[in-house]
């Protein structure tokens, strides 16, 4: 459907992952220190203990093993200030990117990319081949998105493509991209000039991408009932609840 370059939000998760990871980590480290510190101190209190047994003998020994766990236990002290240093980094560093994806930009746009072929008698009709291009701007991806294409006057254009119904979908897959959005599409085409259809094969549409509906065919009938035909279009999705309309419409004077 579209191309995928580098995803924010996806690297904003990745980040967030990471940083949860290393604060498991470090928080593992302080308690390993923790254990260490406390075996330490009772190492401590039993060789004072020997050596207020022992004091005239092994006065000197003692202390040299005093101060040696003494020099032990201070950088134990050390590495257990900086893992909680290190953790209280990394959880402001969390919190930023949480920050960062809270503000989550939801924007979409969608536009008509056609030509016009006019007729070469009166009689012939005029035909509008082109595209509709939506795409994602925002960081956000579009879920479950629904495309409207509504034609002023009703009736006075026919619009046609790979566009499958509910009947006939299954019949070829591979070629087929579009579907009718709903199962009475026959009576919102006539009653209200509407084509509401959705993509088959894509649930989202990831920030930076685009979807089209590809190679559709317009056919405007010559009549006297309007002076020009208007054909609209509108884009609707889980967070897309009121629709956008696109930038442009197809304006075709007859």
């Amino acid at each position: 459907m579209g191309q995928k370059p580098p995803n924010h939000h996806i690297q904003l998760q990745q980040k967030l992952i990471y940083y949860r990871a290393e604060i498991a980590k470090y928080e593992q480290q302080v308690k390993a220190l923790e254990t260490e510190l406390q075996k330490e101190k009772l190492r401590n209190e039993f060789l004072l203990e020997k050596l207020h047994d022992v004091e005239s003998v092994y006065v000197e020994p003692y202390e040299k093993k005093i101060a040696e766990l003494e020099q032990q236990l201070l950088s134990y002290e050390v590495a257990l200030e900086e893992a909680e240093r290190q953790i209280q980094h990394l959880k402001k560093l969390k919190y930023t990117v949480q920050e960062e994806k809270k503000q989550a930009v939801v924007k979409a746009q969608a536009l008509f990319a056609y030509s016009t072929l006019l007729p070469e008698t009166p009689e012939e009709e005029t035909l509008v081949i082109g595209d509709f291009i939506i795409q994602n701007i925002g960081t956000e991806a579009l879920q479950n998105l629904i495309v409207c294409l509504r034609v002023r006057p009703k009736m006075e254009a026919e619009l046609s493509g790979k566009i499958a119904t509910y009947s006939t979908r299954h019949d070829d897959p591979d070629s087929i991209e579009w579907i009718f959005a709903y199962e009475n599409w026959r009576e919102r085409i006539k009653n209200d000039g509407e084509y509401w259809i959705k993509p088959i094969h894509l649930n989202k549409l990831l920030p930076n991408e685009e979807l089209r509906l590809a190679n559709m065919h317009i056919r405007i009938k010559k009549t006297a009932n309007a002076p020009s035909t208007v054909i609209d279009g509108f884009v609707y999705g889980n967070e897309l609840p009121n629709g956008i309309a696109s930038l442009n419409s197809i304006i075709i004077n007859t």
